[in-house]
């Protein structure tokens, strides 16, 4: 990636179009309320269907959860313990790509109270904690690095978390995708956004499905057209000084242009252990005789006939039950799927 100079731009000529990596334009006015550091403060006006909004107003929430089955890469000898998950590893520094979540290991070493900063600035405090080990789940949102640390009578060491702009332009201050229900690129659909204010903008996918649009700090919503497809709604806040990126804008086919995929129903989920914990690789089987493999994060989606249908999973050392689910011809149906570890007691099989 090219960054411009930070040198005043020479009025006579024409201003190149900013890259907003560029120092230049990353001065952020303190009145802005969208910058980063202000996550403590932001209540977003977000409906409860988004997934992509922040949870509890923008602070991050802190669950007790247990990291069976990743394995501690980079060992910290200290009583409070901070890791980013990387796959099925616990590691000290990582990278993750813009408008993708990611996940942070804490291990408290004593009680006391707690306060997680980023790069200095207080995220999330919370008057009294036991010992043990917590998680926090956070989302790339904007193309800036993170350093993270805690404290409890006594600090954490330091997690390093940069972020990778990936297929996404550092040219626009907002960035977004639309896709298809596979996640596979729409390429010349007309996304529209709208500003809460009243304001309406409009811009064109590529042809993997990038778009990008300088626009103020503020929150948007966006959908997309294109002949042939719906188009759900995302949503995305915009910070000055940085890329800002929206959720993916997904695209179904209508009947008419595909009328096999039409008739067809989607199924998707994560398949989980008992702490929640998305298990990679994992294979999930239908009765039809279709199957997938979950994603790095337990994710997976299928296609299948409208009706009833029973689903199982399969992973090395857990054990699941069948579930039955009822697909509807063009729409998504949800299904978590939870496993439990099976333990060799006495030559047999058992589980916990």
């Amino acid at each position: 990636m090219a960054v411009s100079s930070a040198v005043e731009p020479d009025e006579t000529q024409t201003a190149p179009k900013p890259d907003w990596l560029n120092p230049y334009y990353a001065d952020r006015p303190e009145w802005d309320p969208f910058g980063p550091g202000q996550e403590a403060t932001y209540a977003p006006d977000r409906p409860s269907w988004d997934p992509y909004a922040p949870h509890g107003g923008g602070t991050p929430g802190l669950v007790s959860a247990s990291p069976t089955g990743l394995a501690i890469r980079d060992s910290v000898l200290r009583y409070n313990k901070l890791y980013l998950q990387s796959g099925t590893s616990l590691t000290t520094s990582g990278t993750v790509n813009l408008g993708e979540p990611y996940t942070l290991w804490l291990h408290v070493g004593n009680w006391g109270s707690f306060v997680l900063y980023d790069r200095g600035r207080e995220l999330l405090s919370q008057n009294f904690i036991y010992p043990g080990w917590y998680r926090i789940d956070r989302y790339a949102e904007i193309l800036v690095s993170h350093q993270y640390v805690f404290n409890v009578t006594g600090l954490s060491n330091e997690v390093s978390v940069s972020i990778n702009p990936a297929g996404y332009s550092t040219t626009s201050s907002l960035v977004g995708r639309v896709v298809d229900q596979y996640g596979r690129g729409i390429p010349g659909a007309t996304v529209q956004i709208s500003s809460g204010e009243g304001g309406s903008f409009g811009t064109n996918a590529n042809n993997l499905g990038y778009y990008g649009m300088d626009l103020p700090s503020g929150i948007y919503s966006m959908t997309a057209e294109l002949s042939g497809y719906r188009f759900d709604m995302a949503t995305a806040r915009v910070w000055s000084g940085t890329v800002s990126v929206a959720g993916k804008i997904v695209g179904y086919p209508l009947y008419g242009t595909d009328p096999f995929a039409a008739r067809m129903g989607w199924l998707e989920g994560k398949v989980v252990d008992k702490n929640g914990i998305g298990i990679s690789g994992a294979r999930v089987r239908s009765d039809d005789g279709s199957s997938v493999v979950t994603d790095a994060s337990g994710g997976y989606m299928m296609t299948l006939n409208p009706g009833w249908h029973t689903i199982n999973a399969e992973a090395e050392g857990l054990l699941f039950r069948s579930a039955n689910v009822h697909i509807v011809s063009s729409r998504v149906t949800q299904l978590d799927i939870t496993g439990r570890e099976i333990l060799v007691l006495g030559g047999g099989y058992g589980q916990r």
